[in-house]
């Protein structure tokens, strides 16, 4: 190995929503070299990126200023090797999801620097099973990615016991923080790194799973699925009541299937101050929702049966695409109740809609068009929507890569998105609705 070679890293423990400085020292000057990294997911999934630079007349690679000649990403980009990872060749069960799941361990990386100049990811692989590898390294490194900082407060909530499953996240001292009720979409069962992630800004954040098993959200009635409203107003009536957490109301942050509930919620129930919405549709399709005697009904109880049509063949894989259809303003109004969601008329909650236009799997653009014209016509004072060209559909916290296509139930789902394009979208939305949830909950706290 070079003793002279070193690749440094800014920060060898950050939070992963934080930018990290990686730079390499020691090179012979305008030398070409290749810097591989690695991370295994907790689900056991190997991810790997790589890039091709050439040293400077100092012997010296930036990434924040240096290009990447080749690899998984191309051109300058500071965090181009985080963000343009992608699942090992070898893996058995294709399309892997890159996320976290527990949130109280930190996701390990690795960095090695190669003397040798390859054009693909397989082509380190294959000098590795040769044995070769080695005689061309440089150095390397590991850091850690943490989802959680140190100190913070975890607080498991249990159906049985509270009424609702979810996992509330604390800052350290007494508060009253802002609170936040985070979920996500067609994923069962508790997903908490963005929840965390956002404790981490001041937030009291409260992961709240609603479908999966023993949730008791959704229920059965006339042989229809029905997801109970109330089960939803436990949890803002538990962030409202605790302690630590500012009592005026809550925002609500939500991605995809739970965009429209999240809608419900801010129609239908008190103390909800903003919603954020990432690329979902934005009237009640094909559930029927209850709140004590009320009845919600639903557009459409046969569309799961149109998802399952909507299946398509890809590289032997099934993929489910494109399943949601475009719906008009005018359509809209006419399925007042029957699926109409008048989110609209309440001119006290703030909205936001964060949209992907290369979403593969529901039309975002237009969703958010339909969305601003609601709130035009309704002159609401407080809306804002965001379109990201060349994103996909789960548009999540930055510095990770997109997910293109990853499974769902065993099914795998084609997501869309182009590599940068959704690092961009990721990057430049994620402090925008931080700053969103502040302006909307602390802004209009009673008891700071």
């Amino acid at each position: 190995m070079n003793l002279k070679a070193k690749i440094c890293v800014s920060s060898t423990s950050s939070m992963a929503d934080e930018k990290l400085q990686i730079s390499v020292q020691g090179l012979t000057a305008h030398g070409s070299v290749t810097l591989k990294m690695e991370v295994t997911t907790d689900e056991g999934y190997l991810f790997k990126s790589f890039g091709r630079f050439k040293a400077d007349s100092s012997g010296c690679v930036n990434l924040s200023r240096d290009q990447s000649y080749g690899g998984s990403y191309s051109g300058i980009d500071q965090m181009g090797l985080l963000c343009s990872l992608e699942p090992s060749a070898d893996i058995v069960q294709k399309f892997p999801r890159f996320h976290k799941i527990d949130v109280k361990q930190p996701m390990k990386f690795s960095l090695s620097l190669y003397n040798i100049d390859v054009t693909s990811v397989e082509d380190l692989d294959q000098l590795q099973s040769d044995g070769k590898l080695e005689e061309f390294e440089l150095d390397s490194c590991e850091f850690e990615r943490w989802f959680m900082k140190p100190g913070f407060k975890i607080e498991p909530k249990t159906y049985e016991k509270d009424g609702f499953f979810g996992t509330l996240f604390l800052p350290p001292g007494e508060g009253p923080y802002p609170g936040v009720i985070v979920m996500f979409g067609g994923y069962p069962g508790l997903l908490e790194f963005k929840a965390s992630l956002l404790a981490s800004h001041g937030f009291a954040s409260l992961a709240l799973a609603f479908h999966g098993p023993n949730m008791g959200s959704f229920v059965f009635e006339d042989d229809v699925v029905c997801a109970d409203l109330g089960y939803f107003k436990t949890a803002v009536d538990f962030m409202i009541g605790h302690p630590n957490i500012i009592s005026s109301g809550v925002g609500l942050m939500s991605i995809s299937f739970s965009v429209h509930i999240a809608l419900m919620m801010a129609t239908y129930l008190d103390h909800i101050h903003c919603v954020i919405c990432v690329n979902g549709y934005i009237w009640n399709l094909h559930m029927r929702y209850l709140l004590g005697d009320k009845r919600m009904e639903a557009e459409d109880y046969g569309f799961f049966k149109k998802v399952q049509r909507g299946m398509e063949v890809e590289d032997g894989t099934n993929v489910r695409h494109d399943v949601y259809t475009k719906i008009s303003v005018s359509h809209l109004h006419s399925l007042e109740g029957k699926g109409l969601i008048p989110f609209y008329n309440k001119k006290n909650i703030g909205y936001m809609m964060v949209a992907g236009l290369e979403d593969q799997c529901l039309p975002a653009d237009h969703y958010a068009d339909v969305f601003k014209i609601l709130l035009e016509d309704a002159k609401h004072p407080n809306f804002e929507v965001h379109k990201y060209v060349g994103a996909g559909h789960l548009i999540e916290p930055p510095y990770g890569p997109v997910n293109k296509i990853t499974r769902l139930q065993g099914k795998a789902m084609l997501w869309g998105g182009e590599k940068v394009a959704h690092a961009v979208a990721q990057e430049d939305s994620w402090p925008k609705q931080i700053a969103f949830l502040f302006r909307n909950i602390v802004g209009r706290g009673s008891n700071l």
